[in-house]
């Protein structure tokens, strides 16, 4: 995919300008984040969320909800099981203002159970609002019904309100899923200013049909272009992706107070004309290295090497420079990744120009 200037100011971009939420001076009043509801569920949330994965502060996080963000995305697999308690610690006396989502990975009820009731343990709460099926990569997981029977017994108990899944790969295909099943709430979905019209297309389907939207990997894997200043094109990315139509929050890592004050910055000024030309030199810094989670490249390597995982757990490496989360992102294939090194010719094409080999070489040398 080729990014240009006119098919940025086409339809999203040129309507982007004029219908953001007004501006606001921080400086003048309160933060007023907007609010919309996230699908069946009800749940009125800030759009701007925060995505949890790598913060070991919990101030910092407490910090973006006395500014106004209401949702947290975390997972028991994050920073080694440490994440969970980070945030338990963060809405300790303001439980009952924050939406917490957490993750399971697929397995059996008995090993799902234990994972629930860890993060219940880690979060130190009764009840969760979210709890989401981690990495779901087909229409097959999705509707699987001995796992559907394990989350419906849990959260009849009480131990979450809400069923959810997470999902960077095939995604058409599971966000279709998910809306003509009918049985998972909502969808965290990865997507950013580069992700093809189709994938928006089924969101706003999915969206309309009731099916909340959380959109990770908003600002595109965390590269900074230090010819841009204060990562301008970052707060660019995410409002792209919040005008979308279904989107209900996004939920991008923020670490500092500063990245939370541009991040709500982003969400309560008017874009501009300058939006267009942060992207267009976002997209050049990007060519080659950043994944916009398109899918086409699923099931090419003869070795199953999965070029989309490979791409991810670079951008996790590369990107977020998190050696710990690149290796919990790598772990499915690096069975086979040995094999790249020795391949003559490499089958896999990427639409962005990603040399999946090479990616793949570096990731064996870094993490192997």
């Amino acid at each position: 995919m080729h990014f240009k200037r006119r098919d940025l100011l086409k339809g999203t971009i040129a309507s982007l300008l004029y219908s953001i939420v007004p501006a606001r001076s921080s400086a003048d009043q309160p933060d007023k984040l907007p609010k919309r509801v996230l699908g069946r569920t009800g749940l009125e949330v800030a759009v701007l969320g925060y995505g949890a994965m790598q913060v070991s502060d919990p101030a910092i996080i407490r910090h973006g909800l006395e500014r106004g963000i209401n949702y947290i995305d975390t997972a028991d697999c994050y920073m080694g099981g440490r994440n969970e308690k980070v945030v338990g610690k963060a809405v300790t006396g303001i439980r009952d203002r924050v939406v917490i989502a957490t993750k399971v990975h697929i397995s059996s009820e008995s090993r799902m159970r234990k994972s629930v009731d860890r993060s219940l343990k880690s979060l130190g709460v009764p009840s969760i609002d979210l709890v989401q099926l981690h990495n779901i990569r087909s229409r097959d997981e999705v509707v699987r019904k001995d796992v559907q029977i394990a989350m419906k017994k849990m959260q009849q108990e009480g131990k979450f309100r809400f069923t959810a899944v997470t999902t960077h790969s095939n995604q058409v295909e599971v966000l279709k899923a998910v809306m003509e099943d009918g049985f998972y709430d909502a969808v965290l979905v990865a997507v950013n200013f580069r992700s093809p019209d189709r994938l928006y297309d089924t969101i706003r389907q999915a969206a309309e049909a009731g099916v909340g939207i959380i959109a990770m990997k908003t600002q595109n894997g965390g590269y900074s272009d230090k010819d841009i200043p204060e990562l301008t094109p970052h707060q660019a990315a995410l409002r792209y992706v919040l005008h979308k139509p279904g989107i209900h929050v996004a939920v991008p890592g923020m670490l500092s107070k500063k990245m939370i004050a541009e991040n709500i910055e982003a969400t309560i000024r008017n874009a501009d004309l300058a939006d267009v030309f942060r992207l267009e030199h976002y997209q050049r810094e990007l060519a080659g290295r950043s994944c916009s989670f398109c899918s086409s490249c699923i099931d090419q390597c003869r070795f199953g090497v999965g070029g989309l995982d490979v791409a991810r757990t670079m951008m996790y490496l590369e990107g977020y420079r998190d050696k710990r989360l690149a290796m919990a992102s790598g772990r499915d294939v690096f069975a086979n990744i040995r094999l790249c090194a020795d391949c003559k010719i490499c089958t896999v094409s990427c639409s962005q120009n990603i040399d999946i080999k090479g990616a793949a070489q570096r990731m064996h040398h870094h993490l192997a």
